[in-house]
């Protein structure tokens, strides 16, 4: 099992650690799921304080048309993480992305799962590469 970033939504969670007035910030990762692969397509971040309970997630994932496939958080920690070992959540993927002070970022994939409890599971991260622009030669 693996996930695949797409551009586009690799984009959006590069500007929203750039313009967040906060170094957690956290949400929702739009896209779909074929075989063991994630495909994530879109972020959407969520404001400071939002709860991820079972109801606002649900009326979410209605407003998204059922694509909430995971959730992601900058600078991660344990009681961050815990919020999302429900059942809602189970069987989704957790995207934790950790701010280094260089400016780079680790990106650190988990599937959360339930067997007898919940927990995360490691797993591979893919960056989809850029297409060059058009009328520029490769480099």
């Amino acid at each position: 099992m693996d996930a695949f970033l797409t551009v586009g939504a690799w984009q959006t969670l590069r500007a929203v650690k750039s313009a967040a007035l906060r170094k957690n910030v956290a949400g929702l990762l739009l896209g779909h799921k074929r075989g063991g692969r994630f495909f994530v397509e879109k972020a959407f971040p969520v404001p400071q304080g939002f709860k991820p309970s079972f109801k606002n997630l649900d009326v979410l994932d209605t407003i998204f048309e059922g694509k909430i496939i995971g959730f992601f958080h900058f600078n991660p920690g344990e009681k961050d993480e815990r919020k999302y070992l429900q059942p809602f959540a189970c069987g989704k993927f957790f995207l934790a992305i950790d701010s280094l002070s260089s400016g780079k970022s680790i990106l650190i994939g988990y599937v959360i799962d339930y067997d007898g409890q919940y927990e995360f599971e490691l797993i591979p991260v893919i960056l989809e590469k850029s297409s060059p622009k058009k009328g520029r030669a490769p480099s």
